[in-house]
């Protein structure tokens, strides 16, 4: 089965929003874009460092086929 995308509302300080966008237009992309691939960047990382939940890894794990 494939990939479902799902959106999600987030808000953000005034700052980091700017950044953000100044960032986006500096790579030529969207900011949902940019947004998207530095949250998948965190997860990635947390998971490398031991900081992702376990409790997550395993119920992760369980869904599986």
């Amino acid at each position: 089965m494939p990939d479902m995308t799902k959106k999600v509302q987030v808000t953000l300080p005034d700052r980091l929003a700017g950044d953000l966008e100044r960032w986006a237009v500096a790579e030529g992309r969207p900011l949902s874009n940019l947004c998207a691939y530095l949250l998948e960047q965190s997860v990635r990382d947390a998971r490398k460092t031991g900081d992702y939940p376990q409790e997550a890894l395993r119920s992760e794990e369980s869904s599986e086929p």
